[in-house]
């Protein structure tokens, strides 16, 4: 187990963030963990209901937990969160330090003996977030371009599974997915106000001392499953009972390295991420072809996703603007103002990021996995950024291919 600390005193509280992070062997997992984090979150052996817990809570002056899971590329991590007041701003300055570490502690390794009850109750939770997905159609087109460029990958996998898997969890699955939890790598990310704390990691590991950490560390994981071109366009449309249409293109990034993340963040800020964008520019306000445009690069997986709400007869042509902008920004078709212009954004995103305690221990985690080096700070991300050049863009920008074309369509043939 590994402790990282980000310390900002802008912030009153203090953000705790313990993930298990795992490599996906069976699809199950998703299912299985979605089950498992939503039971976690709300019971423990010691505190039996969600309610023992808020109020345990409140007994800490409102200090916030919940479980969370996510996708990091083809890595799976399972995140147990808290977050309370610095003692400094507590009367006589009381330090609950040892109480939240306690809590923590027992909420995941002391877990309740679920009953079936408590197992219905969270499946059915989990299979109303699987079956509400094509309530948000913008949402929904996004992943159905993940799940078709990731085909046969753990990223392709909706995060919470697949309503049969969801319908096979029981007791036993949930302990066989426990138990796997525990062997998994545990990472802890410290964030926030760490004033009057200098020894936290030696207060964590005397109230974790007992327990048994995996020897694996996340950098030690594979957050890639590496995957060659199809050097084809692959175009799949799914009718639905709307006036409108989404269009979803898939793109991937062929030969790039961990040191393009920084030119293919710009290159995708430039693609369709501003105002000032070329989607936005020419899709939507020269050509009024969507409501609305956007574009996605995925540092994980080395694809890009370009979303679009759309009437369904302009189809065809709204596909054919979109490819015009990715084949400009080959051939260097980039004014000066749309280069600063996106430079600046990003520039501005990454000052934003020490904003929000979560959001600076997410980055941290994130550099940890995908440049294996957890010293990488905001100011040193905006450095290399400030020296991305139009060439570095130009170069990453013949890296880029489209592979598939999702259309969510208003009518069978949109």
């Amino acid at each position: 187990m590994r402790v990282y600390k980000i310390n900002n005193d802008k912030f009153k509280s203090i953000y705790i963030s313990y993930n298990f992070t795992m490599e996906v062997k069976e699809n199950s997992v998703f299912s299985n963990n979605a089950v498992l984090g939503a039971l976690m979150a709300k019971s423990s052996r010691k505190y039996q209901t969600q309610k023992e817990i808020e109020k345990y809570l409140n007994s800490l002056y409102g200090a916030n937990y919940d479980v969370n899971v996510e996708k990091y590329g083809d890595l799976y991590n399972l995140e147990f969160r808290i977050e309370y007041i610095n003692k400094k701003f507590l009367p006589g300055n009381e330090d609950l330090l040892e109480n939240i570490l306690n809590f923590l502690k027992e909420m995941i390794y002391n877990p309740a003996d679920w009953t079936d009850e408590n197992i219905k109750r969270e499946k059915e939770f989990i299979l109303e977030r699987i079956n509400e997905r094509k309530d948000e159609k913008l949402k929904y087109g996004v992943q159905r371009a993940e799940e078709l460029l990731c085909k046969d990958e753990p990223f392709g996998v909706f995060l919470y599974g697949d309503q049969d898997n969801v319908q096979n969890v029981d007791k036993d699955v949930l302990k066989n997915a426990y138990s796997e939890l525990l062997k998994s790598c545990v990472t802890v990310i410290i964030s926030g106000n760490l004033e009057g704390y200098d020894n936290i990691e030696e207060t964590f590991n005397e109230v974790f001392k007992n327990i048994e950490f995996s020897s694996k560390e996340v950098t030690d994981l594979i957050y890639n499953t590496k995957r060659e071109s199809d050097n084809k366009t692959e175009e799949v449309k799914e009718y639905q009972d709307t006036t409108q249409s989404v269009l979803s293109l898939g793109l991937r990034i062929k030969d790039c390295t961990v040191d393009d993340f920084y030119a293919l963040n710009l290159y995708n800020a430039i693609l369709g991420t501003t105002p000032s964008s070329k989607l936005f520019q020419n899709v939507r306000e020269k050509e009024s072809l969507a409501y609305t445009v956007r574009s996605r690069y995925y540092r994980f997986k080395d694809i890009i996703v370009i979303f679009a709400g759309i009437n369904k007869e302009n189809y065809q042509k709204a596909v054919d603007v979109i490819k015009e902008q990715i084949e400009a920004i080959k051939t260097g078709e980039i004014s000066k103002e749309e280069f600063e212009s996106a430079k600046d954004s990003l520039m501005a995103d990454l000052l934003e990021w020490k904003d929000s305690k979560i959001a600076m221990a997410k980055m941290k985690f994130a550099n940890i996995i995908a440049f294996k080096d957890a010293d990488i700070t905001v100011e040193d991300m905006r450095e290399r950024m400030s020296k991305v050049t139009l060439e570095d863009v130009i170069r990453v920008a013949n890296l880029v291919s489209v592979e598939k074309i999702f259309v969510l369509g208003g009518v069978e043939n949109a």
